[in-house]
């Protein structure tokens, strides 16, 4: 083989062998993408960001498009019971960190978090059965102090009024957003203000 045609040759299989690997590369990109379908529209949302993506943005709709052509397909769009979906359990988090954020009595700094509370009700529970009965109990900002019967009974019971207020507030949400008849008036509804401390 001719010197130029060798050359022209192993050239044109670097050329094949870089455009095979940047197909696969593509697809092995594309294959990671996800995308969820946006309502009565033609653009798709790219779920590592958030971006919507339509016609009018050639390269990322490209990209999106090479993506459909190796056979995936996006997500439904979201409907309003998927959206609602969502809010209830964004809604049972911000619940949590209010139940479990702790609350003051008399001064005090007293943790509400699940063990927290299981120690309250037995400390609580031995109040009730003694009544000479006092705990030492460990304050975050003051290290051990004694309860008597009556003061750990109160604590317990300003706990357990502080979480049942998290659920009252939490199922005075839900109801608003089962309630809502459509994607804006859902998205008015405010989880964030309104709770106990």
């Amino acid at each position: 083989m001719a010197r130029w045609a060798r050359g022209y040759h192993q050239d044109a299989v670097l050329h094949v062998e870089r455009k095979h690997f940047e197909r696969q590369d593509l697809s092995l990109w594309t294959e990671e993408m996800t995308y969820t379908a946006r309502p009565l529209s033609d653009a798709v949302v790219r779920d590592a960001d958030g971006r919507i993506i339509g016609p009018e943005l050639k390269a990322e709709w490209a990209e999106y498009q090479a993506w459909a052509a190796l056979g995936n397909t996006p997500a439904p769009a979201n409907t309003l019971a998927k959206l609602k979906e969502t809010a209830l359990q964004a809604l049972a988090d911000r619940r949590w960190r209010a139940e479990t954020g702790g609350i003051s009595v008399n001064g005090s700094p007293v943790a509400t978090d699940d063990k927290s509370q299981a120690k309250l009700v037995g400390a609580c529970l031995a109040a009730t059965l003694d009544a000479r009965y006092s705990v030492q109990w460990k304050i975050a900002d003051r290290g051990f102090v004694t309860f008597d019967r009556d003061q750990i009974i109160a604590i317990a019971q300003a706990v357990r009024t502080h979480v049942q207020a998290c659920f009252d507030r939490e199922a005075a949400l839900a109801e608003e957003i089962e309630a809502a008849p459509d994607e804006q008036a859902l998205a008015t509804i405010n989880i964030e203000g309104g709770w106990p401390s």
